[in-house]
């Protein structure tokens, strides 16, 4: 686990240190190293089921799947993307793909929680870095209508989930 957060937590400095020029190109080709490792996590030698890297982040035949596709997210969002944000200023370019990185170290950290609560947190601070990048990004004019609706209905439905996780963390 910690083999595939670690490098893409390191994609931060690189992010902002690299020269503009070859911006999109070294991240992409760090995402596409990111991803090609995360496969290694689909040979499954775990006989118990779980394979724990640390207390609070183990993977299993569920979380697997979802964690490679996480990681191969990232550089095809960045492929998909660098046409349409290339106009816009060498800031905002860092900028959006820092939130991609942070969207894919938070999904890592949600798939791969051990306990509900992490879960949870990690899976709602993923809502941060989607927010800004619908509220900015968006193609849309509606894009801030779209963001408070994001956002309204998400909190909507995540308060009672809230309060049943914590009414079942406090009985257990």
């Amino acid at each position: 686990m910690l083999k595939i957060l670690v490098p893409t937590i390191m994609m931060f400095p690189t992010i902002w240190l690299t020269t503009p020029k070859w911006l999109w190109t070294v991240t992409a080709t760090q995402g596409l190293l990111i991803a090609l490792a995360s496969l290694t996590w689909l040979s499954w030698t775990s006989e118990a089921g779980w394979a724990s890297s640390s207390a609070y982040l183990a993977t299993d035949p569920l979380s697997t799947p979802l964690l490679v596709l996480t990681c191969w997210l990232l550089p095809l969002m960045i492929l998909a993307s660098q046409n349409h944000i290339n106009p816009e200023p060498i800031a905002r370019q860092r900028l959006y793909i820092t939130l991609l990185t942070s969207l894919q170290a938070f999904l890592i950290m949600a798939f791969g929680a051990t306990e509900i609560i992490m879960f949870y947190i990690m899976f709602e601070a993923t809502l941060i870095p989607t927010l800004i990048i619908i509220t900015r990004w968006g193609n849309q004019t509606e894009r801030l209508n779209a963001g408070t609706y994001f956002l309204f209905y998400t909190l909507a439905g995540s308060l009672p989930l809230l309060v049943a996780l914590l009414l079942l963390q406090q009985s257990t």
